[in-house]
């Protein structure tokens, strides 16, 4: 079953990649914003979590 849907996770991680070149290349400014602000977001999702686990004790 995994085997199966092997392919098609390629095909759509080929896709996913090619679109985010397109988007770099024709809209260097949007790009680093929303760049910007998924690391942001990451980050706030990792603080969240460190606080978390330092209340937990």
């Amino acid at each position: 079953m995994y085997s199966e849907r092997k392919p098609l996770r390629r095909f759509l991680l080929f896709v996913l990649i090619g679109f985010a070149l397109v988007f770099v290349v024709r809209q260097p400014d949007k790009a680093a914003i929303a760049t910007t602000h998924a690391f942001n977001g990451l980050m706030a999702v990792a603080d969240a979590l460190a606080s978390f686990a330092g209340n937990l004790g």
